[in-house]
Protein backbone atom coordinates (compact mmCIF):
# COMPACT_ATOMS: atom_id res chain seq x y z
CA UNK A 1 0.00 0.00 0.00
CA UNK A 2 1.43 3.36 -1.03
CA UNK A 3 1.06 5.96 1.69
CA UNK A 4 0.39 9.53 0.68
CA UNK A 5 0.56 12.31 3.22
CA UNK A 6 0.06 15.19 0.78
CA UNK A 7 -3.01 16.64 2.53
CA UNK A 8 -1.67 16.29 6.06
CA UNK A 9 -0.10 19.36 7.67
CA UNK A 10 1.98 19.69 10.82
CA UNK A 11 1.15 22.41 13.31
CA UNK A 12 3.98 23.05 15.77
CA UNK A 13 2.85 24.91 18.89
CA UNK A 14 5.72 27.16 20.02
CA UNK A 15 4.01 30.22 21.49
CA UNK A 16 4.47 29.70 25.22
CA UNK A 17 6.45 31.94 27.53
CA UNK A 18 8.51 29.19 29.22
CA UNK A 19 7.83 30.79 32.61
CA UNK A 20 9.13 27.87 34.65
CA UNK A 21 12.35 27.75 32.65
CA UNK A 22 12.96 31.50 32.68
CA UNK A 23 14.07 31.73 29.03
CA UNK A 24 12.54 30.62 25.71
CA UNK A 25 12.74 26.84 25.66
CA UNK A 26 12.20 26.96 21.91
CA UNK A 27 15.80 28.27 21.68
CA UNK A 28 17.52 25.73 23.95
CA UNK A 29 20.44 24.14 22.10
CA UNK A 30 20.45 20.35 21.85
CA UNK A 31 22.57 18.27 19.49
CA UNK A 32 23.57 21.32 17.50
CA UNK A 33 20.04 22.66 16.95
CA UNK A 34 17.44 24.57 18.88
CA UNK A 35 14.54 22.53 20.24
CA UNK A 36 12.19 24.29 17.83
CA UNK A 37 14.62 23.82 14.95
CA UNK A 38 14.80 20.11 15.76
CA UNK A 39 11.01 19.74 15.63
CA UNK A 40 10.79 21.72 12.39
CA UNK A 41 13.47 19.62 10.71
CA UNK A 42 11.77 16.36 11.64
CA UNK A 43 8.37 17.60 10.50
CA UNK A 44 9.75 18.94 7.22
CA UNK A 45 11.55 15.64 6.55
CA UNK A 46 8.13 14.01 6.56
CA UNK A 47 5.77 16.68 5.25
CA UNK A 48 8.05 18.99 3.24
CA UNK A 49 6.65 22.54 3.16
CA UNK A 50 3.36 21.56 4.86
CA UNK A 51 4.51 22.75 8.28
CA UNK A 52 2.96 25.60 10.28
CA UNK A 53 4.76 27.05 13.31
CA UNK A 54 2.70 29.06 15.79
CA UNK A 55 4.73 31.64 17.68
CA UNK A 56 3.71 34.05 20.42
CA UNK A 57 5.97 34.99 23.33
CA UNK A 58 9.37 36.23 22.16
CA UNK A 59 8.25 35.79 18.54
CA UNK A 60 10.76 38.28 17.11
CA UNK A 61 13.70 36.74 18.98
CA UNK A 62 12.72 33.25 17.85
CA UNK A 63 12.29 34.39 14.24
CA UNK A 64 15.81 35.84 14.35
CA UNK A 65 17.41 32.70 15.79
CA UNK A 66 15.51 29.82 14.18
CA UNK A 67 15.51 29.06 10.45
CA UNK A 68 11.85 29.29 9.49
CA UNK A 69 12.53 28.99 5.79
CA UNK A 70 10.18 26.56 4.09
CA UNK A 71 7.53 26.69 6.82
CA UNK A 72 4.56 28.97 7.47
CA UNK A 73 5.19 31.02 10.61
CA UNK A 74 2.10 32.41 12.32
CA UNK A 75 2.29 34.80 15.27
CA UNK A 76 -0.61 34.34 17.67
CA UNK A 77 -1.37 37.76 19.20
CA UNK A 78 -3.56 36.08 21.84
CA UNK A 79 -0.97 33.58 23.07
CA UNK A 80 -1.29 34.84 26.65
CA UNK A 81 -4.89 33.58 26.81
CA UNK A 82 -3.63 29.99 26.70
CA UNK A 83 -2.74 27.18 24.35
CA UNK A 84 -6.22 26.95 22.83
CA UNK A 85 -5.71 30.24 20.98
CA UNK A 86 -2.51 28.87 19.42
CA UNK A 87 -4.34 25.74 18.28
CA UNK A 88 -6.95 27.99 16.62
CA UNK A 89 -4.22 30.09 14.98
CA UNK A 90 -2.65 26.93 13.56
CA UNK A 91 -5.95 25.59 12.23
CA UNK A 92 -6.84 28.95 10.71
CA UNK A 93 -3.58 28.83 8.75
CA UNK A 94 -4.46 25.47 7.16
CA UNK A 95 -5.67 25.32 3.57
CA UNK A 96 -9.24 24.08 3.08
CA UNK A 97 -7.81 20.98 1.38
CA UNK A 98 -6.19 19.72 4.59
CA UNK A 99 -7.34 16.20 5.50
CA UNK A 100 -5.43 16.02 8.75
CA UNK A 101 -3.40 17.96 11.28
CA UNK A 102 -0.35 16.51 13.02
CA UNK A 103 -0.13 18.49 16.25
CA UNK A 104 3.40 18.80 17.60
CA UNK A 105 5.05 20.62 20.48
CA UNK A 106 8.46 22.25 20.25
CA UNK A 107 9.48 20.92 23.66
CA UNK A 108 9.34 17.14 23.03
CA UNK A 109 12.85 16.70 21.60
CA UNK A 110 12.89 12.89 21.70
CA UNK A 111 9.95 12.75 19.26
CA UNK A 112 11.78 12.30 15.98
CA UNK A 113 11.01 11.61 12.34
CA UNK A 114 10.32 7.89 12.85
CA UNK A 115 7.79 8.54 15.61
CA UNK A 116 5.97 11.10 13.47
CA UNK A 117 6.01 8.77 10.48
CA UNK A 118 4.62 5.93 12.59
CA UNK A 119 1.69 8.09 13.68
CA UNK A 120 0.87 9.04 10.10
CA UNK A 121 1.27 5.53 8.73
CA UNK A 122 -0.99 3.99 11.35
CA UNK A 123 -3.54 6.80 11.00
CA UNK A 124 -3.82 6.16 7.28
CA UNK A 125 -5.07 2.66 8.04
CA UNK A 126 -8.02 4.19 9.95
CA UNK A 127 -8.22 7.82 8.77
CA UNK A 128 -11.55 8.58 10.46
CA UNK A 129 -9.95 8.17 13.89
CA UNK A 130 -7.56 10.37 15.88
CA UNK A 131 -4.06 8.89 16.14
CA UNK A 132 -2.80 9.79 19.62
CA UNK A 133 0.46 9.10 21.40
CA UNK A 134 0.20 6.79 24.38
CA UNK A 135 2.77 7.08 27.15
CA UNK A 136 2.92 6.72 30.92
CA UNK A 137 -0.69 5.48 31.24
CA UNK A 138 -2.13 8.46 29.37
CA UNK A 139 -2.63 9.84 25.87
CA UNK A 140 -1.42 13.10 24.41
CA UNK A 141 0.40 14.80 21.60
CA UNK A 142 1.85 14.30 19.10
CA UNK A 143 -1.57 13.48 17.75
CA UNK A 144 -3.05 13.42 14.28
CA UNK A 145 -6.55 14.85 13.97
CA UNK A 146 -8.68 14.23 10.87
CA UNK A 147 -10.38 17.33 9.49
CA UNK A 148 -13.71 16.22 11.01
CA UNK A 149 -12.28 17.26 14.39
CA UNK A 150 -11.01 20.71 13.37
CA UNK A 151 -14.23 22.30 14.61
CA UNK A 152 -13.85 20.69 18.03
CA UNK A 153 -10.25 21.90 18.21
CA UNK A 154 -11.37 25.43 17.31
CA UNK A 155 -13.90 25.34 20.15
CA UNK A 156 -11.22 24.93 22.83
CA UNK A 157 -10.73 27.92 25.09
CA UNK A 158 -8.16 29.14 27.59
CA UNK A 159 -5.43 26.74 28.62
CA UNK A 160 -7.31 23.64 27.50
CA UNK A 161 -5.12 21.89 24.98
CA UNK A 162 -5.64 18.93 22.68
CA UNK A 163 -5.44 16.41 25.52
CA UNK A 164 -8.89 17.42 26.77
CA UNK A 165 -10.30 16.50 23.35
CA UNK A 166 -8.42 13.21 23.27
CA UNK A 167 -10.09 12.26 26.52
CA UNK A 168 -13.48 13.48 25.30
CA UNK A 169 -13.27 11.40 22.12
CA UNK A 170 -11.55 8.39 23.64
CA UNK A 171 -13.73 5.94 21.70
CA UNK A 172 -12.44 7.53 18.47
CA UNK A 173 -8.76 7.18 19.37
CA UNK A 174 -6.15 5.07 17.72
CA UNK A 175 -3.63 4.79 20.56
CA UNK A 176 -0.02 4.43 19.46
CA UNK A 177 2.75 3.71 21.94
CA UNK A 178 5.20 6.61 21.96
CA UNK A 179 7.24 6.63 25.18
CA UNK A 180 9.54 9.32 23.70
CA UNK A 181 6.69 11.83 24.08
CA UNK A 182 6.73 11.55 27.86
CA UNK A 183 9.67 13.95 28.16
CA UNK A 184 8.76 17.57 27.62
CA UNK A 185 10.98 20.43 28.65
CA UNK A 186 9.41 22.71 31.24
CA UNK A 187 12.26 23.27 33.70
CA UNK A 188 16.05 23.41 33.81
CA UNK A 189 15.96 19.99 35.48
CA UNK A 190 14.04 18.55 32.51
CA UNK A 191 16.68 19.91 30.13
CA UNK A 192 19.52 18.62 32.28
CA UNK A 193 17.88 15.19 32.21
CA UNK A 194 17.66 15.37 28.40
CA UNK A 195 21.33 16.26 28.03
CA UNK A 196 22.55 13.32 30.12
CA UNK A 197 20.12 10.76 28.67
Amino acid sequence: MSLDFENVYAVILAAGASRRLGSPKQLLEWRGRTLLGNTIENARSLLNERVIVVLGSQAETIQEKVDLGGVVAVVNPDWQTGIASSIRAGINALPTSADGLLMLLSDQPLVGYRAMQNLLTQWQMEPSRIAASQYHDTVGVPALFPSAFFGALRSLRGDRGAKSLLLQFEEKLLKISLPEAELDIDTKEDFDHLRIS
